[in-house]
């Protein structure tokens, strides 16, 4: 099977693999060799693939998904790999974030909140997948920096 991950920036992956796990609008999707063609919108959260025997983690944006004919397409705004991923930033992200959610009053447009909230959403997201998947070295390398 196929999969193909592009971003505004272009292919971010393009490789043979066994399974993908992909963050659905409602929910986890697994996707195997011979899966029933699928378009569907995805969310903010991990996709993970098995290629070779190794699982690979990335973190992703809202974007869609497309399975056709043991090719999957994920056409997403951002997929970052665990250790490309800068924590230190992401932390002040989120604490910005969560400020503004805090300090938000009735009169702001629901969109304006929606907006805050996934803001929230994708610094967690990227925190989350660092700081499991990363690699002990870059991991260092982040916590130096902040140091």
């Amino acid at each position: 099977m196929r999969l193909s991950v592009v971003t505004p920036e272009g292919a971010k992956v393009e490789t043979q693999v066994q399974s993908v796990t992909i963050p659905g609008a409602v929910g986890e999707l697994g996707i195997l060799p011979g899966h029933r063609p699928l378009i569907t919108s995805l969310s903010i959260g991990k996709l993970s693939y098995v290629a070779g025997g190794k699982t690979v983690f990335l973190a992703t944006n809202d974007g869609f998904m497309e399975v056709h004919e043991d090719v999957v397409t994920v056409v997403t705004q951002t997929a970052e790999y665990p250790d490309e991923i800068d924590v230190v930033r992401c932390k002040a992200a989120l604490d910005r974030a969560e400020r503004e959610l805090k300090e938000i009053d009735a009169s702001v447009r629901p969109d304006a909140w929606d907006k805050m909230r996934r803001r929230r959403a994708r610094a967690q997201n990227r925190i989350r997948v660092s700081e499991l998947h990363a690699t002990p070295a870059a991991l260092r390398q982040v916590r130096d920096r902040a140091e």
